[in-house]
């Protein structure tokens, strides 16, 4: 557990933020061309690898490992929230989206304002402004409920508002106006899930962390985020396997997921 004095230099690891983002986008674009299952896997896979970012507990200017007792909370509150996802799957679907705008705009990832209501908005709704139809049936396999079509306007116009949003920072050249870019570029160009997947890691969970670790230094952040990562990914990993083999309905795996990643996005630097 460290507190915040000052910004520092956080050595090889900090930089490789940038090289996984890199890496991040030339296999969303390899996965892409492939076509068939590659991108829906990899993205997915997008998304584990940017499960430590929210993995500690960040608050008042300290990094340190949740406790047991907020650990049992966080998990209270991720059972109601999936359970409310299986009582009325789409108000469940519209607060995750809800909740992912307004966590996605607020968190402290070194962005400008602007930059960061683009990549909000467009992993919201991007995709269902520039890919409709695919956007609907990932959301209808996911709640097994069909969609309205005034819901996915209403989805969409949040992705017009981050196509003005990723002009209007561009032209300010605010910081963050390069991840809003290829925020943009995503969900233009990519399936769903993989442009979701690849705005997830790039324009949200490797600026927090590159965050995190010049702030806190490289061995604080492991410690607090360690062992609550491998417990999410063996989890994710499990929920993947378990649907991957017909052992676990889509849906009932969908509100699992929705359901643990909400308390994170509810709770993520309350004091701000």
């Amino acid at each position: 557990m460290q507190r915040i004095t000052r910004i520092r230099k956080a050595g090889p690891w900090h930089d490789a933020g940038a090289l996984l983002a890199w890496a991040a986008l030339i296999l969303a674009a390899i996965a892409q061309i492939s076509g068939g299952i590659a991108p829906l896997v990899l993205g997915l896979v997008l998304f584990a690898a940017g499960l430590s970012h929210g993995a500690g507990d960040e608050q008042r200017g300290l990094m340190k490992r949740f406790g047991l007792i907020q650990a049992a909370a966080y998990l209270v509150v991720g059972a109601a929230v999936a359970g409310l996802f299986l009582a009325e799957p789409l108000a469940g679907l519209a607060l995750f989206l809800a909740l992912s705008a307004w966590h996605f705009a607020r968190s402290d990832c070194a962005m400008g304002p602007l930059a960061r209501g683009a990549i909000a908005a467009l992993a919201t709704g991007g995709s269902a402004l520039f890919r409709p139809r695919e956007t609907t049936e990932v959301f209808e396999a996911v709640i097994a409920h069909s969609v309205p079509g005034i819901f996915m306007d209403l989805v969409a116009l949040a992705g017009i508002a981050g196509c003005v949003l990723v002009v209007i920072s561009l032209v300010r050249n605010e910081r963050g106006c390069g991840e809003a870019l290829i925020a943009l570029a995503a969900t233009a160009l990519l399936s769903p899930v993989l442009a979701v997947g690849l705005i997830f890691l790039v324009g949200h969970a490797i600026p927090i962390q590159r965050r995190q670790i010049a702030a806190y230094g490289q061995r604080t952040v492991w410690k607090a985020v360690a062992l609550p990562t491998l417990i999410a990914f063996a989890g994710g990993a499990g929920l993947a396997v378990l649907t991957a083999t017909c052992r676990l309905e889509l849906e009932l795996a969908a509100a699992l997921a929705f359901g643990l990643a909400t308390p994170h996005m509810l709770t993520e630097r309350l004091e701000r």
